[in-house]
């Protein structure tokens, strides 16, 4: 299963790592998880979600890229097209860790996904927003999208549904 690299001016998207997991653990476990269904204290619900968005990898040929901090070497989230049976097209999320949020890391690394994403020939991507997660939504329409609907999850949840630009910009 072969994993891009992909290299913004201060990141790098690219494969799975152990400190990945215990960055996304120490994420899930507080209030800022709250969209993802946390916050959860059992470490096998972050090892769960780290590695239903990397089995993408094999089931679909993308998935989630881990983000790191060029410069330090940290973990500082992932960029993800997630693609589970419950949604009917695949959509970019992002999460970006405690402590690297507020500095344009999401926006960064969402528009190079989003790139990567056009020229592997894959549709506009949605994604798929709390109506409350002001952030996020922020970030939609700074990366230029429209909202253009709701979801609802098998749960009952509903969620906006914020569509990308076509194309790599």
């Amino acid at each position: 299963m072969m994993i891009p690299t992909l290299t913004t001016e201060r990141l790098t998207l690219g494969p799975f790592t152990m400190a990945h997991y215990e960055a996304f653990a120490a994420f899930a476990s507080g209030e800022r998880s709250t969209h993802l269904g946390g916050p959860s204290t059992d470490p096998r619900d972050a090892w769960d979600s780290c590695m239903i968005h990397l089995g993408h990898w094999a089931a679909r040929g993308y998935g989630g890229f881990f983000a790191t901090e060029t410069a330090t070497g940290a973990p500082a989230g992932r960029i993800a097209i997630w693609h589970p049976i419950t949604l009917d097209e695949p959509e970019l999320s992002w999460v970006i860790f405690d402590g690297y949020e507020g500095r344009g890391l999401a926006a960064e690394g969402a528009i190079a996904v989003r790139d990567w994403a056009a020229r592997q020939g894959l549709p506009a991507l949605a994604s798929y927003i709390a109506s409350d997660n002001d952030r996020s939504i922020s970030l939609a329409r700074k990366l230029g999208c429209v909202k253009e609907g709701q979801h609802t999850y098998p749960s009952g949840k509903t969620v906006d549904v914020w569509r990308h630009p076509m194309g790599a910009a």
